[in-house]
């Protein structure tokens, strides 16, 4: 007897597969379940492998969150981020952002409002930014965390990426059939509906939050200021930006530091 057992999803190969990693071996078709879950508990360790169609993994998973098992990882078609419930300490603020969030354009990091905040409110910063990567991702990114009673800052970025099964795409970038789909309204839509939901998230998860809109590329930029000013917890940023970073692009110090002054003078963030 070995100790490990491996759990599959079907007959095929069972034998053949548990032998190349030296397990003992059991699959969900063939056995009841509760049979399965109690002979997993005199093994050390516990793998669970699909090896059958599509019918037998979404068993293989709907019996891995009955028994409390780590649900398998499977190659697909979909792009998936499984990450979820990281944690943010007290004493931390969470930011989210772009290029301008992850410091571009600066020489060194204290320049940038993310340092400059939490030097403001006495905190450590987590800084999770995607440079060039659009505002899908920020809600993706939301997600994996643990938000409860968090600290949360988020910068918004161009309507213009759009994110779509794991693949970035900017507006420079469009196809034809892209650019004929993707027009201003339809973004401005989208980017709208992406706000509403960020923001019920923060809220639920008892969150304390600012967010700001950068952006250049804007036609309707009046328009959607005045929807996101809806929000007592979205700061509006368009008349801070005063300078250029040390290495002669993106926003500077000086804009950073205003931007850090507006989200602590707000009195949001505890």
């Amino acid at each position: 007897m070995s100790d490990k057992l491996v759990i599959l999803s079907g007959p095929e190969n069972d034998d053949v597969l548990a032998k190349k990693i030296n397990a003992d071996f059991i699959n969900i078709c063939e056995t009841d379940w509760d049979i399965i879950a109690e002979k997993a508990k005199s093994y050390k360790q516990v793998i669970l492998e699909h090896n059958s169609n599509e019918q037998q993994l979404y068993l293989l998973k709907t019996f891995a969150n009955t028994y409390g098992f780590k649900t398998p990882v499977v190659e697909s078609t979909f792009y998936v981020n499984t990450e979820v419930n990281q944690k943010i300490d007290n004493d931390s603020v969470l930011f989210i952002g772009c290029s301008h969030t992850a410091g571009e354009g600066h020489s060194n990091t204290n320049t940038v409002y993310t340092s400059q905040l939490c030097k403001l409110l006495g905190k450590k910063a987590v800084v999770n930014a995607h440079p060039g990567k659009g505002n899908s991702v920020t809600e993706e990114k939301l997600q994996t965390y643990d938000l409860k009673n968090a600290n949360v800052v988020v910068q918004f970025t161009s309507i213009y990426r759009l994110y779509h099964n794991g693949i970035n795409t900017n507006v420079r970038d469009f196809n034809r059939s892209q650019a004929e789909v993707f027009t201003d309204e339809i973004l401005s839509s989208e980017f709208i509906a992406s706000v509403k939901r960020i923001v019920k998230l923060l809220r639920t998860a008892n969150a304390k939050f600012v967010f700001f809109h950068i952006t250049t590329q804007l036609p309707n930029h009046n328009e959607i200021t005045s929807l996101l000013s809806e929000y007592p917890e979205f700061l509006d940023m368009s008349n801070t930006y005063v300078d250029t970073g040390d290495l002669g692009h993106h926003f500077g110090q000086e804009t950073h530091r205003l931007w850090a002054q507006k989200i602590m003078n707000s009195g949001l963030l505890s």
